[in-house]
């Protein structure tokens, strides 16, 4: 009998929330929740909420998003990834992706790919290419 005990201990607490999960979801619906409602209106308490369009960004925001879509661009060409990928992005939003920035950029990703003599080299010969 004290053989029995735990393993019906064992059964009923796998059992249980199997058994209560089953009957929480609905046939079909594989536990995926139903969607929220929408939210209501808070002048009169019905009918969803209608968002207005904000302002038109302003000529800077434009040129800041103008510069990341083109330094994100440039990352993704060079394959840079991790610190070297941050460092190139602060370089270039800044405006300074000089030789002497894109040489330590391109440097810390072969390093940070590790690299053999042969491949780092055509690397840093495509990587520093890329940045005129």
């Amino acid at each position: 009998m004290f053989r029995i005990l735990p393993a019906l201990l064992v059964t009923a607490l796998i059992a249980v929330p199997v058994l209560a999960y089953g009957q929480a979801t609905t046939p079909g619906t594989a536990g995926n929740p139903p969607a929220p409602p929408a939210p209501l209106s808070s002048v009169t308490g019905t009918g969803p909420v209608q968002s207005k369009p904000g302002p038109a960004p302003s000529a800077a925001q434009s040129a800041q998003r103008d510069r990341m879509t083109t330094c994100n661009g440039a990352a993704g060409e060079r394959n840079l990834k991790g610190a070297a990928r941050q460092s190139y992005m602060s370089a270039c939003l800044a405006g300074k992706t000089t030789p002497p920035i894109m040489m330590k950029v391109c440097n810390a990703q072969a390093s940070q790919d590790k690299m053999s003599a042969d491949d780092r080299r055509s690397y840093l010969t495509t990587c520093l290419k890329t940045s005129s």
